[in-house]
């Protein structure tokens, strides 16, 4: 399981993701999980000045998907633009993958373009299964993977942001949704803002935070704790890459 975050902001792009993987086992008729820890769920394309994290099948043509993807972002450096490298991730996957599951796996892309003079985020969502925006849905073939634009630039320059979330984000969606509605309405009259100084380090700080009560939150429950494992965070302004850190 997992539970990756990518929100588009005015101040930039911040990227979280835990770095559990879960797998199943039968022993002597009893089911059991493993979860292991440490898998490289969100890595930088210093090359695009951009980051991308998957989430959902642990594998890929036999190779473990975090090892995959930093083999895929090494053999494509030639690659000069976002657009061009959603696309060229979106056929290695119909090729290699296929369409075994829908909603089986998934890549948030997010970097930063040019459009009319200016430098703007954008956020391609690379997956398997139907597009949360209807539009995008009537000109795809859900049953492939496929290199949706979900945030163009043009979307950021309109001033509306956004976060985007994939995994097993049931419960944190639930969960802080809540919080969320505590902070705005019983916290922030009170003259107390969270996260504090809004800026690009502490939203992928807030970001880090969300992961890491879910984490906990599973840990203390009968759930599989298939989130967990120490939270990276990546965060990316007109400039390019600005932090990316593990902790």
């Amino acid at each position: 399981m997992t539970l990756i975050l990518t929100e588009i902001t005015e101040f930039g792009i911040a990227m979280a993701a835990d770095s559990a993987v879960t797998t199943t086992y039968n022993l002597g008729g009893r089911r059991g999980h493993r979860v292991l820890t440490g898998v490289k769920k969100l890595q930088p394309i210093h090359y695009l000045n951009a980051g991308i994290s998957c989430w959902g099948i642990g594998e890929i043509e036999g190779i473990d998907t975090d090892i995959w993807l930093e083999n895929f972002i090494r053999d494509h450096n030639g690659i000069n633009t976002l657009g061009e490298f959603a696309v060229s991730l979106q056929d290695d996957l119909r090729r290699a993958v296929g369409t075994v599951g829908q909603n089986s796996l998934g890549f948030h892309l997010a970097g930063f373009v040019e459009k009319d003079g200016s430098r703007l985020p954008t956020f391609y969502h690379i997956h398997n299964g139907a597009s949360q925006h209807p539009d995008i849905n009537m000109r795809i073939n859900p049953a492939l993977f496929n290199a949706n634009q979900d945030f163009p630039p043009e979307v950021c320059r309109a001033g509306l942001f956004k976060i985007t979330r994939n995994g097993d984000y049931n419960l944190y969606a639930n969960l802080f949704e809540v919080v969320e509605n505590f902070f705005n309405l019983r916290v922030r009259p009170l003259g107390i803002e969270i996260p504090h100084p809004m800026t690009l380090d502490s939203i992928a700080e807030y970001l880090r935070f969300q992961i890491k009560t879910v984490s906990e939150i599973y840990k203390l429950s009968n759930l599989v704790p298939g989130i967990g494992g120490p939270v990276t965070t990546l965060t990316i302004d007109e400039q390019g890459i600005t932090s990316y850190e593990t902790k």
